[in-house]
């Protein structure tokens, strides 16, 4: 059995007893501040005598019992499992089959890569989240396990495989037969369990300027609003420099303005956050895949990414589940795109919540032909929506404005002086092509060997599907979609369920269209289980 770097247990030590030392300064302060309200008497400075006596004891606690778990934490890598025991007072002991293990990541923060010691996160597929974390051990061990539990669970998986294929082969030659030759390994790609690993992509410095002015996290809006307080009087000038040229207030003493000051101040500072949080995801996607690498490695795309925090891992090639090229619209004005995967039960590095990033982006050729070695992905011919769709998007369009001049108005009658109420009537020059545009973006393709679907004008997605790989075909339809005879067709898999996936979804499409392919795709899928050939009709 191993244990863990020794720096774990003076991180640990340090971490519990400063948590232990806390506890008495809270109690004591607490308890008498209490007693001397209740029973009113002036303890003085007897408390904070006993403080200095009673707090260094719980710090020494504390510490030691962050050096116990230290020492009784224990991992050991066996032929077919990965073991580790925890637990100061309860013990716990556990044991992962090998063949269960999807993922081994391993994590670097700025701190871990100045004492080279990393970070290891255990995936299973079908976890609910990671099996077992190492924190930490040295760079060189992390690589280790990583290596070598991804070879030993590969030689057990196609052992495995091998087995009904021996048996076979047995019944059918007798005992008369003689000995067969071992597989081969190709040295070359890495596979058969080899550690030799064949570059597919790095990113360059141009791909990820590109990718920094491409890609917005939701999350930034978040951070530049927390940050705002940071820095209120910057912020504050410059919000008010900026509402200036177009009749904003002088101060940003909210009761003085008129209501159409603080009509602008609105309209002026909602840009201002959506630039500021632009700039921000930009560095943090700079950061978070610079140097970019994805190679080959038996039957696994393995990655390596990030600047200040370091990322490490792989993407099983046999559980990838669905393929999905996604193409903002600044990426196809610049003819880029990126390509994602999502595999079976295994949601990767948290920070892309739920689908992996195989490029995060490249040339869309160079994409495009990633895509066909993991999906058999191809430019289809997609049907779309029937006509009847674009109208049910441009009535919804409209709704939405109506409710906002509605609101509009109602809070002109509140507001005196509040005039410009109508100015969101002028959304309604927008309502025919953003209907448009959203039914044009949408449509569906079933292929010999796969199933794509693609929606999205800003950010659309072309997700491929093979035919082996669906779960579940569910046709579903709203009230407003039966009334003018529409479904939508979600070609569910069993990739990893989070909050932010977007499932395969043929949207809108023509009610009887619909119960056809459904019927179409489960007769594939149930052909795929009997073991058919695959893309036979």
């Amino acid at each position: 059995m191993r244990r863990l770097h020794p720096i774990t247990g003076f991180v640990r030590a340090l971490q519990y007893g400063v948590n232990a030392l806390s506890v008495p300064f809270f109690i004591l302060l607490v308890g008498s501040t209490g007693a001397d309200a209740l029973l009113g008497v002036d303890f003085g400075d007897s408390v904070f005598d006993l403080l200095f006596v009673v707090a260094p004891l719980f710090g020494l606690l504390g510490a030691g019992y962050g050096v116990a778990s230290y020492l009784r934490f224990e991992y050991a890598l066996t032929a077919d499992t990965f073991d580790f025991a925890a637990g100061v007072v309860g013990r716990t002991e556990r044991e992962i089959p090998l063949r269960r293990i999807q993922n081994v990541d391993i994590s670097q923060s700025l701190w871990h890569r100045l004492f080279s010691v990393a970070v290891v996160r255990i995936e299973t597929a079908g976890g609910g989240g990671t099996e077992a974390e190492l924190s930490v051990v040295s760079l060189a061990e992390a690589n280790r396990l990583q290596r070598e539990i991804r070879e030993r669970r590969d030689s057990s998986r196609r052992a495995t495989e091998a087995e009904p294929a021996a048996t076979e082969t047995d019944e059918r030659t007798g005992p008369e037969s003689g000995p067969t030759e071992p597989p081969t390994t190709d040295r070359t790609t890495g596979t058969a369990g080899s550690d030799v690993l064949e570059p597919l992509f790095a990113i360059t410095p141009v791909e990820l300027a590109v990718l920094s002015l491409t890609r917005f996290r939701p999350g930034a809006i978040a951070l530049v609003v927390i940050g705002i307080p940071v820095l209120p009087e910057l912020a504050g000038e410059f919000l008010l420099a900026s509402a200036d040229p177009f009749g904003g207030p002088e101060t940003l003493d909210l009761w003085e303005a008129t209501p159409d000051e603080l009509l602008v101040l609105g309209l002026v500072s909602l840009p201002l956050v959506l630039v500021s949080s632009y700039l921000v995801s930009g560095v943090f996607s700079a950061l978070g895949f610079y140097g970019f690498q994805l190679a080959r490695s038996g039957t696994d795309l393995v990655y390596e990414r990030g600047l200040v925090q370091r990322y490490s891992g792989s993407i099983p090639s046999d559980k990838i589940q669905t393929v999905t090229l996604r193409e903002s619209l600044a990426m196809r004005l610049l003819g880029y795109a990126a390509l994602d995967v999502e595999t079976a039960g295994y949601a990767g590095q948290r920070a892309e919540q739920g689908s992996q990033s195989a490029i995060p982006v490249a040339d869309r050729s160079r994409v495009v032909e990633l895509a066909r070695d993991l999906g058999e992905f191809s430019d289809p011919d997609f049907e779309r929506p029937p006509t009847r769709a674009r109208r049910r998007y441009a009535v919804r369009y409209g709704l939405v404005v109506v409710g906002l001049l509605a609101v509009a108005y109602a809070v002109s009658t509140v507001v005196s002086g509040f005039t410009l109420w109508y100015v969101p009537a002028v959304l309604f020059l927008l309502v025919p092509p953003a209907a448009h545009l959203k039914w044009a973006s949408r449509g569906y393709h079933v292929g010999e060997d796969t199933v794509v679907v693609r929606t999205g004008f800003w950010r659309r997605r072309t997700q491929v599907v093979p035919y082996y790989r669906l779960q579940t075909v569910i046709r579903q339809a709203t009230v407003f979609q039966r009334r003018l005879a529409l479904a939508s067709l979600v070609v569910d898999t069993a990739s990893s369920s989070t909050l932010v996936r977007a499932t395969p979804t043929a949207f809108d499409i023509d009610a009887a269209t619909a119960a056809s392919l459904q019927r179409t795709l489960r007769d594939r899928l149930h052909r795929e289980l009997h073991g058919r050939t695959r893309g036979e009709n």
